[in-house]
């Protein structure tokens, strides 16, 4: 009988990588889901709504007051500085990746 062997390498890298991308995937549907709900004009008196723009609000921190949000209608409203969040926070990771990239690939060469 044959036996099937399954080799695994553990790559830590690859790990990190993995990780920043799911933290990075979280922020970015919060995110989301604060201009949707800010789009929407959703009633922040509501559980889930106040959870959302809670959260929301302390990533956003570093972003607070870079632009106004623009007024669409009665309670809508488009904020940019959460948009401009989103971007910061996607080249943040892939930032952190491609320097753990570098920096394992780098050490691999020396050994």
């Amino acid at each position: 009988m044959a036996e099937l062997i399954v080799q695994r390498s553990y790559y830590p890298a690859i790990l990190v990588a993995r990780l920043i991308n799911v933290v990075v995937g979280i922020v970015e549907v919060v995110l989301i889901l604060r201009i949707l709900l800010e789009l929407f004009g959703a009633n922040s008196v509501s559980r889930f709504v106040n959870w959302i723009y809670g959260v929301s609000a302390v990533l956003l921190g570093p972003f607070a007051g870079s632009f106004a949000p623009l007024s669409l209608g009665n309670r809508s409203e488009f904020d940019i500085a959460a948009v401009l969040a989103m971007v910061a926070y996607v080249f943040t990771g892939w930032f952190f990746i491609q320097l753990l990239s570098f920096i394992f690939v780098s050490a691999s060469r020396i050994n």
